[in-house]
């Protein structure tokens, strides 16, 4: 623990300015009254991007492909099948048209050779025309006064298509050219094929439905597979916020072998920035040894036989060590190391604190609302609680009383019956990060590394005087892991 920010009126070193080491504490206004650094968007930047999903996108492109061959083997289907009833009406019709030719008499509009009973029924769908040189016109009786133009066709040559007929009819007309005795004729044949498109279109519509439904079938189905593949990456992902939360060191290494390259890479990187985190540790650990030796030799020296000027450089530089060593220790949300354990550490601090201010007789009382590990790094809230309680364990005269609990957030409040201070000192104090009294022992230090870490975790930081002990009430609010909210 470092050295608690004193609470008294502020002091100013002899050339005017103030003290030195509350210089090296600059900070102090950053660490009250106010949110982490890292800001919201601006009102023109607060709109979020569409969130791309490759399930989604995969769902989408195979329906349609899918959806894209059932709905073309649908119409193809219905098209052969047109097409084949068309071939085997047009050559029954054109056995028709044979027995006409055979019939077609010398004089008269009859034809000679009998017929089958459809071409005498009025608008039975059955119609034949037979269109001679010399003018004549020959017309089944099933026409009865409809008229029906045929195409004048060269000999030999033949034509069939769809028509409207009589009654709206849809007819296969078959027509073709003809020379008899050097007299060309033409002869049309026609069938209503109404009943047959009808059967087709119902085809149609039923092979569309199946292909819908066949594609909704498909993508239920293929919704399924995708999200029993993608438990994997949802298995990744609660391990990626178990590892923020400091349940885990490492993510599982059984997912699928697409994935498996990913999180591999993804668990060296964790390994390599513990490591780091863990030398920067002990390398400030070493350092914090090595320089403090030599300072401390260097404050030891009697004040008759060291210059002033040494001895007040030799305070600011070991103000600056604790400081950078201090702050370089900590690790910040979503680093995977030690869980926070309110009660357990709580009790941990108070009796070192009974220990280091033995001479002093005073009240001890602990409200803890908590769970018994909350997912903050444990060296981090050592500090930050250890500092604040040091800092009331300092001024207290009889009374500390600390309060944690967590609701939205993780609430910390630290309150003594010291001499506390005023709004104006209390504002001073966070603007500028100084000692208000510099007759106590210490380097100004303590709110200082504690807006550090409320910063790092984007937190409040909030000093005043304390209503129901009447000294200083710090109030430091944490954002909980999204796993606790």
């Amino acid at each position: 623990m470092s050295s608690a920010v004193d609470h008294r009126a502020p002091q100013s070193s002899p050339d005017g300015q103030p003290d030195g080491s509350a210089g090296a504490a600059r900070t102090g206004s950053e660490e009250g009254s106010q949110e982490g650094s890292e800001k919201g968007p601006g009102p023109g930047l607060s709109h979020r991007p569409r969130e791309s999903s490759l399930e989604r996108s995969l769902q989408w492109t195979l329906g349609g492909l899918v959806l894209g061959v059932l709905l073309s083997l649908t119409a193809a289907g219905t098209w052969i099948l047109l097409q084949g009833l068309e071939q085997f009406a047009a050559s029954r019709l054109a056995h028709d048209a044979e027995a006409l030719i055979a019939g077609i008499p010398a004089q008269g509009l009859e034809i000679e050779r009998p017929l089958p009973p459809v071409y005498s029924q009025p608008f039975s769908g059955h119609y034949y025309v037979v269109q001679l040189a010399d003018g004549r016109t020959i017309r089944s009786r099933s026409l009865w006064d409809h008229p029906f133009e045929v195409a004048s066709l060269a000999p030999g040559e033949s034509r069939l298509e769809l028509r409207r007929g009589p009654r709206n009819q849809w007819l296969l007309l078959w027509q073709a050219g003809f020379e008899r005795a050097g007299s060309p004729f033409a002869v049309a044949v026609a069938e209503d094929l109404s009943a047959l498109l009808g059967v087709l279109a119902q085809i149609l519509y039923v092979g569309i439905g199946l292909s819908l439904s066949g594609a909704l079938l498909l993508l239920a189905v293929q919704h399924w597979v995708l999200r029993r593949a993608f438990r994997q990456v949802d298995a990744v992902r609660a391990d990626l916020r178990r590892l923020t939360a400091g349940e885990i060191t490492a993510l599982r290494e059984d997912v699928p072998a697409e994935m498996r390259p990913l999180v591999g890479e993804m668990n060296l990187l964790i390994a390599a920035w513990r490591a780091h985190l863990e030398r920067s540790r002990a390398a400030l650990g070493n350092l914090a040894h090595a320089l403090k030796s030599p300072l401390a030799l260097l404050l030891q020296i009697p004040e008759s036989a060291a210059a002033p000027a040494v001895r007040e450089q030799a305070e600011r530089m070991r103000a600056l060590v604790d400081r950078e060593l201090k702050r370089a220790r900590l690790a910040g949300g979503g680093a995977p190391a030690r869980h926070f354990r309110p009660r357990q550490d709580a009790d941990d601090l108070i009796a070192t604190l009974r220990v280091l201010y033995a001479d002093k007789a005073f009240a001890f009382g602990a409200d803890i609302d908590a769970p018994d590990a909350l997912p903050f790094d444990q060296e981090d809230m050592l500090e930050l609680l250890g500092n604040l309680l040091d800092n009331a364990a300092k001024w207290t005269r009889g009374r500390v009383r600390l309060g944690l609990r967590v609701a939205k957030t993780l609430r910390i409040e630290v309150e003594d019956d010291g001499p506390g201070v005023e709004p104006a000192e209390a504002q001073a104090l966070l603007s500028r990060g100084a000692r208000l009294d510099e007759s106590t022992p210490g380097h100004g230090l303590g709110l200082a590394i504690v807006g550090d870490i409320v910063r790092l975790y984007h937190g409040r930081l909030e000093l005043s005087r304390s209503p129901s002990l009447g000294g200083m009430r710090v109030r430091v609010e944490l954002p909980l892991p999204e796993s606790l909210r």
